[in-house]
């Protein structure tokens, strides 16, 4: 794997999350991760967690909203915090969504987008263990954070667009259209006709470029004329799909399974539950 902080978008937060990663590497004390307990609270414990179970670090586990007890602490918050850039507070880190970089236009133009702490998590964990086995099943769910948030359902995202790109040229991901999806959760696709998606991805690989443009434009007229989804997660759904490295199923897909998990009872159970699942499988 490259090393996800020297993706562009971590450019003005990499000193203070090495910082951190070097304080927490020599802590002598038991690391308390701390997050809210909720769906992105749980996918950015995850690989914080991971990594400390590959370096042999103690730490403890908490989902809750309260300030933490601990002398040592890692923080996750979800709003965005002011003047907060991720940097060590003594012997704790607070991460946040940050607003970033993510592209340049072909003219120079900057294009800012959201850095979630999802994406923030995955990079601190990867350098605390560069050579987690678990970090880099996860890899895939490094997107997952920018997936929740609403940018893609308003605009388009050039931090989730310029981060899947990076996944992809290193090979944690196939970017693929939903034909070649194995197991696309069909609730995702509510705009297609019952049958229709596993009638084209049947004769898939029997068309021609041509014939592939036209059915995949006749999947999304749907969606275009009742104009939902955005254009922007449309483009996600049907034409980008992200799957792992042996994975059976896309990320729209399991994001899906993981937010019914997170509704089927106490939510800081659930987000345990999903939380031991992506470190102990890195797929639901």
């Amino acid at each position: 794997m490259r090393q996800l902080i020297e993706h562009q978008s971590f450019y003005s937060i990499r000193e203070s999350l090495e910082r951190s990663a070097e304080g927490f590497t020599k802590a002598t004390k038991s690391i308390l991760i701390l997050s809210p307990p909720t769906l992105k609270g749980a996918l950015s414990i995850a690989p914080l967690e991971a990594s400390l179970i590959d370096e042999n670090i103690p730490y403890r586990r908490r989902f809750s909203s309260e300030n933490p007890s601990s002398s040592i602490f890692i923080k996750i918050v979800e709003a965005p915090e002011i003047k907060n850039e991720g940097v060590v507070n003594y012997s704790g880190t607070t991460i946040s969504p940050q607003t970033v970089e993510g592209l340049r236009g072909k003219k120079g133009d900057s294009r800012k987008g959201t850095l979630s702490t999802v994406a923030q998590a995955h990079a601190l964990a990867q350098i605390i263990s560069p050579s987690s086995q678990r970090l880099r099943r996860m890899r895939p769910w490094v997107l997952s954070g920018n997936w929740i948030d609403g940018a893609l359902d308003t605009t388009y995202d050039p931090v989730y667009t310029s981060l899947r790109d990076f996944l992809s040229e290193e090979g944690s991901i196939k970017v693929v259209p939903v034909t070649e999806i194995p197991n696309p959760e069909k609730r995702n696709y509510e705009w297609i006709e019952e049958g229709e998606l596993a009638r084209i991805s049947k004769i898939w690989n029997s068309l021609d470029m041509n014939q592939k443009e036209i059915a995949m434009d006749s999947l999304a007229e749907p969606a275009i004329v009742r104009n939902t989804p955005t254009t922007a997660r449309l483009e996600e759904l049907i034409w980008h799909c992200i799957i792992g490295v042996d994975w059976q199923t896309d990320l729209a897909s399991q994001m899906l399974k993981l937010s019914e998990i997170w509704r089927e009872s106490d939510q800081r159970n659930s987000a345990s539950v999903i939380a031991d699942l992506l470190i102990s499988k890195g797929t639901c």
